[in-house]
């Protein structure tokens, strides 16, 4: 997969934020037929090239916090890392746990009600396995902005998600519920498969999904892609900054934004570095020209920097309860 054709990428990036899209749609879209294009999402799938679809769910609205806790591992063996992978896979309150090479060997992202909530799990945690982590970070998001994966197309322009703090709130009910479970397994799911498995009606699963969505609070729907497989490598770069006012932080969060590789920003308080984003590349060449035109763009700013790559997605579910 790592000579992905012109349409595999188009299909991809069309996918991005829109993964519900129906075959007619992608299909006038990408000019393929209806057919093309059911084959190539089904192969893509095959390939694992795309390992799932998910819906972007703005938990906040709910009145969750977004915390995360990046480790570094020692001691270790390849059944206790196994072991360590699984309890953080199988908790309740993770729903992003990723795999990574170089300043960090594990990032876990996951949704409390308080802060005292984060503190515990942390604690939990340190109470099973504190004897194989030699470092770690804990910190809390206020702002996660999304961009599409318009690096398949060298394209600039994005749409972007914010998943933010705040104090809106959104009401759920239990069908409510059911339906993000079932959009969780797969946002692709047809509305007719979702209201069979959760006792309803296709309308009625229509228009709950119509209502959250206009009230922002299912924000998108993305692939899970295995950046790998095409050739690509995924990276956490946290840089610290120096002499920064409002006014500049703000011209350089625009700069990154306008940067055709970046995939995420976040903002928060704990990080390691004062600029945390995520970028997908195609050789260290390209992350560190990326990073030296930054410096250049802004050579008061640009301190140290801490990099790791993430090596594989074990867990997406935006949901805060099972």
């Amino acid at each position: 997969m790592q000579h992905s054709n012109l349409k595999d990428k188009k299909l991809l990036y069309e996918l991005d934020f829109q993964a519900r899209l129906p075959l007619s749609s992608l299909a006038r879209k990408i000019g393929l037929s209806k057919q093309g294009v059911e084959y190539k999402l089904h192969n893509l799938v095959k390939k694992r090239v795309i390992k799932g679809f998910y819906p972007v769910i703005n938990v906040p609205k709910l009145g969750y916090l977004y915390c995360r806790l990046s480790f570094s591992m020692k001691n270790l063996t390849s059944k206790r890392e196994q072991e360590i992978l699984q309890y953080l896979s199988s908790h309740k309150k993770v729903f992003w746990l990723f795999t990574a090479e170089g300043d960090k060997d594990v990032l876990v992202a996951l949704w409390v009600k308080a802060v005292r909530e984060f503190r515990e799990f942390v604690e939990e945690f340190n109470s099973h396995y504190g004897e194989n982590i030699s470092s770690k970070n804990e910190s809390i998001n206020t702002d996660v902005i999304l961009y599409q994966n318009r690096f398949l197309l060298q394209e600039k322009e994005t749409l972007e998600i914010n998943i933010a703090e705040t104090p809106e709130r959104v009401l759920i009910d239990d069908i409510d519920k059911d339906i993000l479970r079932a959009l969780c397994v797969n946002a692709r799911a047809p509305l007719v498969e979702i209201a069979e498995n959760i006792g309803t009606s296709a309308k009625v699963v229509a228009y709950r999904i119509r209502r959250m969505e206009k009230e922002k609070l299912i924000e998108g729907y993305r692939p899970v892609i295995d950046y790998n497989l095409l050739g690509y490598s995924y990276y956490k770069v946290w840089i610290m900054l120096n002499n920064v006012t409002s006014l500049q932080l703000k011209k350089l969060h625009h700069y990154v934004k306008q940067q055709q590789l970046t995939l995420y920003l976040v903002k928060g308080i704990g990080f390691p570095g004062d600029l945390d984003i995520e970028v997908v590349v195609k050789s260290n060449t390209e992350l560190y020209d990326f990073i030296k035109e930054l410096k250049l763009a802004f050579p008061m700013m640009i301190g140290e920097r801490r990099i790791f790559m993430f090596r594989d997605t074990l867990k997406v579910q935006f949901l805060p309860f099972e």
